[in-house]
């Protein structure tokens, strides 16, 4: 049954299994083809083009997935979490394992186009349950999450790595596991996400409605985009910048990943105590901050042990980021909005990583390869510092009328 807003909804344990299932498949779906996409390209060696095919492989998923977000989350807040998210898991599922069928690269881009928009049904379904439970759970529950799909990471990339011995298309069929995460969705109660017809207080005062896109939810996709970005500037440049210090085991480029999926996890068990300490505002600043000056530190790093810890910090401050998101979505719009601006927050977030490379090639023409890490942190220092910055003077405005 739901409660009121600040009460939540009362979930049986199966129920919330269900929604914690679903951080599975967001790591199993967009990135199970990674290790395989070598044999995908000698596979299909004679498609014109097969080089940028194979790439897209890899990212097309990505791409629906981001798209997809802001549409399931209207659709929640219309039908309910458990009316989108069967069919995406089944969908998912279907989409996901097809390309070990499919005997060319068009077939196979396609069902991982129908993927990603899947996918965005499962994980936005998903947040969009947990926001509407009680406060403390829900933080929790946002942590651990982001735990389940970063533990996937770690436990996904060796199975994979083992699976590709027998041929590429095995790889693909891990995504027959969302079928098991059927029966614990169909627990989840009728209504659960579904947005209410209006807020009482709103009804009383329209004006008091601010819309999904008001002043703080702006500010909110703004900050999600550099989270987004965050997570790539780590897997993506972190191998170029060790080989521009002289490294080239192809060893040693996993140690700052492996050691960052590591951090991740743990920052992401720690979200729901760092939330009820510094709230959703003092989170950002804090993350940011940190996340700024661990980038910088990457940027003028001359040694592998430095490089690595500043490139695991940031990836514990972005796996913080990542459940703020959501948390933000939630309190920064109408409770009729809040699925939608989940939708739209994580949109935003995944979306912005397609257009990091291109500010990432600029940076480096501007400052070279350490210029990516250098000026990008510098840019998410100066928002942190601005937000902490702003949460002072807020609560001297508060404080002055309370003394006079």
């Amino acid at each position: 049954m739901m409660g009121e807003r600040n009460e939540g909804a009362v979930l049986p344990k199966i129920g919330v299994a269900a929604l914690l299932a679903c951080g599975l498949f967001p790591t199993i779906g967009l990135f199970s083809p990674g290790l395989v996409l070598p044999q995908i390209e000698r596979a299909f060696i004679d498609t014109p083009n097969v080089k940028l095919l194979t790439e897209l492989v890899g990212t097309l998923a990505g791409f629906a997935f981001a798209m997809g977000a802001p549409i399931a989350g209207a659709l929640i807040a219309r039908l309910g979490c458990r009316r989108v998210l069967l069919p995406a898991l089944l969908l998912f599922a279907v989409a996901g394992a097809a390309p070990a069928l499919l005997q060319d690269l068009w077939s196979i881009l396609a069902a991982r186009l129908v993927l990603g928009f899947a996918l965005s049904g499962v994980f936005t379904s998903a947040l969009a349950g947990i926001g509407a439970l009680p406060e403390g759970l829900k933080m929790r529950l946002f942590g651990l999450f982001s735990v389940v799909g970063g533990a996937t990471a770690i436990i996904l990339f060796p199975l994979i790595g083992a699976i590709g011995h027998f041929g590429w298309q095995p790889a693909f069929l891990v995504n027959l596991m969302a079928l098991a995460a059927v029966p614990l969705a169909m627990t989840l109660p009728r209504t659960l996400g579904m947005a209410p017809r209006q807020d009482a207080a709103i009804r009383q005062d329209p004006a008091r409605d601010r819309g999904l896109l008001n002043a703080a939810m702006i500010g909110l996709l703004v900050l999600a985009a550099m989270a987004g970005m965050g997570m790539l500037i780590g897997p993506i440049y972190a191998p170029l910048y060790l080989v521009q210090l002289g490294i080239s085991d192809t060893r040693l480029f996993a140690v700052p990943a492996t050691c960052g999926s590591i951090a991740a996890v743990c920052a992401s068990a720690l979200y729901g105590r760092m939330h009820a300490v510094l709230g959703i505002r003092g989170l950002w600043a804090v993350a940011m901050l940190a996340m700024g000056t661990a980038l910088v530190l990457a940027g003028i790093s001359t040694s592998m042990m430095l490089f690595t810890v500043a490139v695991v910090a940031n990836s514990a401050m972005v796996a913080l980021m990542a459940p703020n998101v959501s948390a933000s979505a939630v309190a920064f719009s109408p409770p009729h909005l809040a699925a939608q601006a989940i939708g739209l927050a994580n949109g935003v977030m995944f979306g912005a990583q397609l257009a990091f490379p291109l500010l990432a090639a600029w940076l480096r023409s501007v400052a070279g390869l350490g210029g990516v890490f250098l000026l990008f942190g510098a840019l998410v220092g100066l928002i942190g510092a601005g937000i902490a910055f702003g949460m002072v003077l807020a609560r001297r405005q508060v404080a002055e009328p309370a003394s006079s």
